[in-house]
């Protein structure tokens, strides 16, 4: 009776396997390659000193960025993001504490702010620390969140003014569209010098920031009108959109900016690569997930966010794996980048 039930846990977990691989190669994909978990977050474990903070941060100008030869090869382990993480979670909590003790509202908009921001740009390090070519600076990460995240919002309201002009309002599914074509817009018109960053792993993490800026913002906003009823209302949308963040607009923006990166090589831009399968398979990938994180289904213990969570990481832990392997071939000597 032990051997069977040690045979159908193993089956479900080669099956489980077995549908992140074929998630893993949607658009051409190579899987998730060198990828475990014990890998991945074996980072957070380890002692790091204040100078490798630094280190950590200053990266991505002409004295910062390492030459090919010089860039490491092995699986990133990142833990930054989770120091981060921890640090912004007690931050909101004792803004809250100290509310509830005064009951002043002059301590709202640091509730919201730490609130609204505290997870996005813990996940958007987790982003960073990933782009292991670190030719990125982290003022033009953080400037793309402040940008991005407003053109993203206005080009998001433009398209919705529109649409619902001609189709009028189409449930969830036009809002997965409008949204995440609105963040790659913002994406592709911010960062015009693709040449400087042309990398697979530049275009997740400038995609993840614009998808931060997005996301923090319009929490910001949620929680700004439900704060004006009820203080208690406003602290439950900031933790629930804090917890479900790292598995939504952040990584679908990494997602769609990486699978760009990918089909433009460091190239110019043009209409023609949005139909090649390696950009438009990830991408309305994201537009469905999005769409059915929208619908009104309800699948017990956040079923729908489990899914659609668990396809975005796979998918951006396979573009991942592209990205590391373009470092690779660029650092053997081989030609990865179009030659205008």
């Amino acid at each position: 009776m032990k051997n069977t039930k040690k045979c159908t846990k193993s089956a479900s977990w080669k099956d489980s396997l077995n549908i992140a691989d074929e998630i893993g190669r949607i658009g051409r994909g190579e899987g998730l390659g060198d990828f475990s978990f014990k890998r991945f977050f074996g980072g957070i474990y380890k002692d790091h000193s204040e100078d490798e903070v630094e280190q950590s941060l200053i990266v991505g100008t002409a004295t910062t960025t390492p030459s090919i030869e010089d860039v490491s090869l092995d699986y990133p382990q990142p833990w930054l993001f989770f120091r981060l993480i921890t640090g912004s979670v007690i931050l909101f909590y004792s803004f809250i504490a100290v509310y509830n003790q005064f009951e002043n509202t002059n301590l709202l908009p640091g509730i919201i702010f730490t609130g609204s921001f505290a997870v996005p740009i813990s996940t958007l390090f987790l982003f960073f620390e990933l782009n292991i070519r670190r030719n990125v600076p982290i003022l033009q990460v953080m400037r793309l969140v402040l940008t991005g995240g407003l053109l993203s919002l206005f080009v998001a309201l433009v398209l919705f003014q529109n649409a619902f002009s001609f189709v009028g309002p189409q449930g969830s599914w036009i809002a997965g569209l409008l949204e995440e074509s609105a963040k790659l817009i913002a994406l592709r018109v911010l960062v015009k010098d693709n040449k400087k960053y042309p990398y697979i792993l530049n275009g997740l993490l400038l995609g993840a920031a614009v998808g931060c800026g997005f996301a923090a913002f319009e929490s910001a906003g949620y929680a700004l009108n439900l704060g004006m009823a009820n203080i208690d209302s406003l602290v439950q949308i900031i933790q629930l959109r804090g917890v479900l963040s790292p598995f939504a607009h952040i990584v679908w923006t990494a997602i769609a900016g990486a699978a760009l990166w990918r089909v433009q090589r460091g190239g110019e831009f043009s209409f023609g690569l949005l139909f090649k399968k390696e950009f438009f398979a990830p991408f309305l990938t994201v537009v469905f997930c999005h769409a059915i994180w929208n619908s009104g289904s309800i699948i017990p213990f956040w079923g729908k966010y489990v899914i659609c969570g668990l396809i975005a990481w796979t998918l951006a832990l396979s573009l991942l794996n592209l990205g590391i392997k373009q470092i690779a071939k660029e650092k053997a000597g081989k030609e990865i980048f179009k030659q205008n």
